[in-house]
């Protein structure tokens, strides 16, 4: 039979029954400690289970003043910070519905979410926030909209008339009205697993954001997958780095809630090492954020004198075999020791000095980033889940094995087919419980029942399953051969001085590549007279040994910087929006085709 991750259930089935539990257990411990951008400089501020409780039961009596009723939604437009969490909880509590932006939107999806949302009381954090609702303001009122909670004072005359505007401090304040400590404990109770846990939008790679419902139940069997595999306890110290909009950052806050362990929670990416001076044991990030580590590291690395370079290289080399591959050579146990010495503790010490694990999610981890860190004795953890399965279908383990380029064990609340064309298809109770508008579901499952994730998969037979890529990005060449780009594109990123990539060529003879390249690299290129594409092509192909020729690309198109300079090629997650790079390049690409055909024959 094939393998399935193990669960561990709680015995709260909601997240305010988790909640309730814990702060029983250990009201005195610190839950967060938060570093506040309206702080700068400043100690993190500290807020333990008992405090978070309080906070809620305020956010709640606010809220049921304000006239929310179950059902009805609260939108949340702001950056991760503990009031942002008490409201959300706060309105499960009231058997509410929160519904959660990414911060970083941009005005017009931020409208069109909210008009569809059509929310009851909002939550917004700064006056630039509060800019991309204000336009459409008076509509959600006459929709509903019938208070505003802000942590920034806003502009006189930007709030239309007849909507109240509070101040979130003074909703968490000493003597706000609160919630009794018996009230609370009882509405914990009510809360079924059924009831709302989060109203959460796909970060439109494609286009449209769909409205994606989460229950209760799924969140928790979510969690009951998920610490078993990352192995973390009460005694952890995490890192949250991914933003409240993303659902595995709600997994993860979930998870500290329910074990009863400590976060370093920041609202903004500037604060990252700060956080990490206070030693976390564990990350929770996009791997993008591990790639930058690694790549700072081997920078240093090649900058050191010739011998000392190769020396710290033929080590990790060896560090590589014992730790991943299993060699057993006293030549290469002994190298590992100089990796540990000489690279090692050098990236430890950056990450904190006390980090257990790293663990990966919402974008595939490449081979060479899970090899860098599981060489240095630090294990790279990736999981694998969506939205619509509250952030969870399968995981590496943390206790071990972990694979590279696997996703891991599938949870066995997961029924699972592969259909013919290698989509992952999923049923069971972590599913959705809907869409927000029936439009976004048509066409998301069989007739039987099954959920089309739009993934190609393959599942081994002992259960570890392997993402091959999105079966919407699928290319076919003209020659007839299907090509899955994300695993090319994975390679290349992870090589220097390659900061992302794009596959082109669909309906095409050959294959090339746009690729993101480090501005630095490229001025020396040119200093030395080079013409980037063909310099950097063949570097692009070194990381692609494991691949056919003819899903190598023949080709570059170089675009300067990381996608983080083009904010409207990439989602709020860091992803690249595929239509969108296309169309920016669109003359390039078709001026790449109509020149003559490289000179490097086509091999099938």
């Amino acid at each position: 039979m094939a393998r399935q991750l193990a669960l561990l259930r709680f015995d709260a089935r909601t997240v305010p029954g988790l909640l309730a539990a814990t702060a029983r257990r250990v009201p005195d411990r610190v839950f967060l400690r938060f570093l506040d951008p309206a702080r700068r400089g400043a100690p993190p501020r500290e807020v333990r289970f008992s405090d978070f409780r309080t906070m809620v039961c305020r956010a709640a009596a606010y809220l049921q003043s304000a006239g929310l009723r179950p059902g009805e939604r609260v939108l949340l437009l702001a950056e991760n910070s503990p009031e942002w969490q008490a409201v959300a909880l706060a309105a499960q509590f009231l058997q509410g519905e929160p519904a959660a932006l990414f911060a970083s939107l941009a005005s017009t999806p931020v409208v069109e979410i909210a008009r569809r949302v059509a929310p009851r009381v909002a939550f917004v954090s700064t006056k630039e926030q509060w800019a991309k609702l204000a336009p459409v303001s008076g509509d959600l009122v006459r929709q509903g909209l019938s208070a505003l909670l802000t942590v920034e004072a806003l502009p006189a005359g930007s709030v239309p008339e007849g909507l109240k505007t509070t101040s979130v401090a003074s909703v968490v304040a000493e003597g706000a009205p609160s919630l009794s400590l018996e009230d609370f404990e009882a509405r914990a109770a009510a809360v079924r697993g059924e009831h709302p846990f989060l109203l959460l939008f796909t970060s439109g790679t494609t286009g449209r954001q769909k409205g994606v419902r989460v229950s209760q139940d799924s969140i928790v069997r979510a969690l009951e997958a998920g610490g078993p595999s990352t192995g973390r306890t009460e005694k952890d110290v995490g890192l949250h780095l991914l933003p409240f909009g993303h659902i595995a950052g709600h997994d993860q806050f979930v998870l500290a809630v329910a074990q009863g362990h400590c976060l370093l929670l920041i609202a903004q990416r500037d604060d990252l090492l700060s956080a990490l001076a206070l030693g976390p044991t564990y990350l929770f990030s996009v791997p993008l954020v591990y790639e930058r580590i690694r790549m700072g590291a081997l920078e240093k690395v090649d900058a050191l004198p010739g011998p000392l370079r190769r020396l710290v290289h033929h080590a990790l080399e060896a560090a590589t075999r014992v730790r991943v591959d299993g060699a057993v050579r006293p030549g290469d146990r002994l190298l590992t020791m100089v990796a540990d010495s000489l690279l090692g503790r050098k990236v430890r010490a950056a990450l904190g000095g006390r980090i257990e694990g790293l663990f990966a999610g919402g974008a595939p981890a490449s081979e060479p980033l899970f090899r860098f860190f599981e060489a240095l004795g630090i294990p790279l953890v990736e999981l694998y889940g969506m939205s619509e399965t509250a952030g969870m279908i399968s995981s590496n383990l943390f206790s071990g094995p972990r694979r590279p380029g696997v996703a891991g064990l599938i949870t066995p609340d997961h029924e699972v087919r592969i259909a013919d064309d290698h989509e992952l298809l999923l049923k069971g109770p972590l599913m959705l419980t809907a869409y927000l508008e029936p439009e976004d579901g048509a066409g998301a499952y069989t007739e039987d029942g099954f959920f089309r994730t739009g993934d190609l998969a393959e599942l081994d037979a002992d259960g570890w399953l392997r993402i091959v890529g999105r079966k919407k990005h699928l290319m076919v060449l003209s020659t007839g051969k299907k090509i899955p780009p994300e695993p090319l594109e994975t390679a290349i990123a992870s090589e220097s001085p390659f900061e992302g990539a794009v596959l082109l060529g669909d309906g095409q003879a050959y294959v090339s590549a746009a690729v993101f390249v480090r501005k630095d690299a490229l001025s020396r290129l040119e200093a030395e007279g080079k013409d980037a594409a063909t310099a950097l092509l063949p570097v692009a192909l070194s990381t692609l040994g494991a691949f056919s020729d003819y899903e190598k690309p023949k080709r570059l198109l170089i675009l300067p910087g990381s996608p983080t300079d083009y904010p409207d090629l990439i989602t709020p997650t860091l992803k690249l929006r595929r239509p969108a790079v296309l169309k920016l390049l669109r003359e390039r690409i078709q001026a790449l085709y109509t020149a003559p055909k490289p000179a490097t024959p086509e091999h099938g």
